[in-house]
């Protein structure tokens, strides 16, 4: 019996890498008994599936043996909601008598009903209906409901769980993850950013039955991104006092999130219009949506990861940034910012995270107080990679890349509530504005490196595009990529004299991408001035701490809307050279035609 559980395995681990799939980093998702007890208040990302593969084994003192394989699969079938299925197949061995087969099936909902806020943890509801399928799926069906609390303290967390269920209290319960009477439990969770590691520690009441005794568990986790799509998980449980389950547990288990393509909206986005705002009075919602699935993805982290883990650092030091100015002032800023710009230039930016930084870990306070902001970065800097991966993978002709690029372009476009306008804005949102140039004149070095970050973020997309007419491209893209990666690091070693002197922009440091996907570049361009509105805000002390917030709202409304303080595209092209050429924004890219 125990060989025909571990021939299961296998199938469902091969079930959990189909290819048609893209997936994102999710290692700091907490799943319900996975691989602790309490899960947290954040639901998978709206389009997204998220399949589990988990290996559970029970042990009784002297009493019977669990081994449990339990597949789940959750689809975000609406913004903040997901829907799921659990069927756990089970073998129970009491000494010498073993039993397999299905364990029950589980059915499942849960719906944040926001994400943190300075004075709120984020809250979630799930509900459950446990059916009684399978010779070990138990003698009644149950249904259950949990509530769920997340707050954060940066790199940690803590999660609460409540839960109480309905139904059969007389006959068998489901051998594998039966539905309690009752279930209490707090965990507290901490996130290594660098080893995409996260430790969780969880301690549990529960009472499994009416005028069952109460059950005290002590649990610890562990879940570690192996691979950009697929997260491994560990926990151990042990039985403190009470109850007649089992007294230890083990879990081991490996997750995917994926999205199909034929459930994704596809076709041209609308014309430009003023988008909806979310509603001013409501809760702030998590609004997490997964991004344009396809085989292309993470193409670039694979032929170039120098390049790509490089921006893993960026998003760190842009995170830095804000919650250093947000929650710092005079001396105390400049000090902090030294130590920061000292540890980006010799520490992370030689050695990156291999995969994306969880950026509320790092602006804990930021996130909690603008998360709108965080979003529309977050939903921008995905198109940018995604270009980057379509640009990295030969298996595409170029008239099929140019046509995913601006497939993927749409993707981004629909969501017009985090979407930047592809209508180039004003300068002077960014130079004119009573609080503007505040943060480049204290701290001109670290504003000129997130400058360079800027320039290779853009640069990038010339050698890339060049490679495209060699008659070797994925040679040409290689060492296109290398010498691009060279002049970034000129700039960083040759601080701050090296580092540009005014914001660059797409149209001038990348002219052939911007004329083929200048909706694209424009996003780009304006993606990077509000990076600067935003540090100016945060630094200025024209702009009092109540009203930063606002302020910033209202910059990102502006850039939302592609009627007011707009500029023609020909005016947008020649942009660079009235504001001081390319040289001036740290040269032309390797590939990129020379404009001085």
């Amino acid at each position: 019996m125990l060989s025909r559980l571990a021939r299961a395995i296998p199938a469902l681990v091969l079930l959990s890498a189909v290819r048609p799939a893209a997936a994102q980093i999710d290692y700091r998702n907490l799943d319900d008994d996975r691989p602790v007890t309490t899960e947290d208040a954040y639901p998978v990302e709206r389009h997204a599936f998220e399949l589990l593969v988990p290996w559970k084994f029970e042990a009784e003192a002297g009493g019977e043996r669990l081994h449990a394989v339990v597949p789940e699969l959750a689809y975000g079938i609406l913004p903040n909601t997901h829907v799921g299925v659990k069927t756990p197949f089970a073998l129970v061995d009491d000494g010498g008598n073993g039993e397999t087969g299905f364990s029950g099936l589980r059915l499942f909902a849960l719906h944040n009903l926001n994400t943190e806020t300075p004075g709120l943890p984020a809250l979630s509801l799930r509900a459950d209906l446990g059916l009684p399928v399978g010779a070990l799926g138990g003698e009644g069906a149950r249904v259950g409901l949990k509530a769920i609390a997340t707050r954060s303290w940066g790199a940690t967390r803590a999660h609460l769980n409540a839960s109480w269920s309905v139904g059969d209290e007389d006959g068998a319960p489901a051998a594998a993850e039966p539905l309690d009477r009752w279930r209490a439990s707090l965990a507290v969770d901490h996130t290594f950013l660098r080893r995409s590691l996260l430790l969780i520690g969880d301690l549990g009441l529960s009472e499994a039955r009416r005028d069952a005794p109460t059950e005290a568990t002590a649990a610890l986790g562990v879940r570690w991104q192996w691979r950009p799509t697929f997260v491994l998980d560990a926990g151990l449980e042990r039985r403190l006092r009470g109850g007649v389950g089992p007294d230890i547990g083990v879990t081991v288990g490996l997750s995917h999130a994926f999205a199909l393509r034929p459930l994704v909206p596809s076709g041209r986005a609308p014309a430009p219009t003023v988008a909806p705002r979310p509603a001013g009075g409501a809760l702030p919602r998590r609004d997490e949506q997964f991004y344009y699935p396809g085989g292309f993805n993470w193409q670039f982290l694979r032929r170039y990861p120098d390049a790509a883990r490089l921006f893993n650092a960026f998003d760190y030091g842009h995170a830095v940034l804000y919650e250093t100015l947000l929650t710092t002032r005079g001396e105390e800023t400049t000090r902090r910012l030294a130590r920061e710009y000292e540890y980006l230039t010799t520490d992370l930016l030689r050695r990156p995270p291999r995969f994306a930084v969880a950026e509320e870990a790092v602006e804990p306070d930021y996130a909690k107080l603008v998360w709108r902001a965080k979003l529309m970065f977050d939903w921008a800097h995905v198109l940018h990679r995604q270009i980057y991966d379509l640009y990295a993978d030969p298996g595409l002709a170029p008239a099929e890349r140019d046509t995913l690029i601006e497939r993927a372009t749409d993707y981004y476009l629909a969501r017009t509530e985090y979407a930047f306008t592809p209508v180039p804005k004003s300068m002077a949102l960014m130079d004119e504005q009573y609080f503007s140039q505040s943060f480049r004149r204290a701290h001109p070095a670290f504003n000129g490196l997130i400058w360079a970050y800027h320039w290779l973020q853009v640069g990038l997309y010339e050698p890339l595009l060049e490679a495209q007419t060699s008659a070797a491209p994925g040679t040409a893209a290689r060492a296109g990529v290398a010498a691009t990666l060279e002049r970034f690091w000129a700039m960083v070693d040759g601080a701050p004299a090296a580092l540009p002197r005014v914001m660059p922009m797409t149209s001038a440091v990348a002219p052939r991408f911007s004329a083929a996907h200048p909706r694209a570049a424009i996003v780009f361009d304006n993606l990077h001035m509000m990076h600067d509105i935003i540090s100016d805000v945060l630094h200025s002390e024209a702009v009092p701490a109540e009203r930063k917030a606002g302020e910033i709202a209202r910059a990102l409304d502006e850039f939302r809307d592609p009627t007011r303080n707009v500029t023609s595209l020909e005016m947008w092209r020649d942009m660079g050279e009235h504001m001081g050429g390319v040289d001036a924004m740290g040269g032309a890219p390797p590939g990129a035609p020379h404009r001085h």
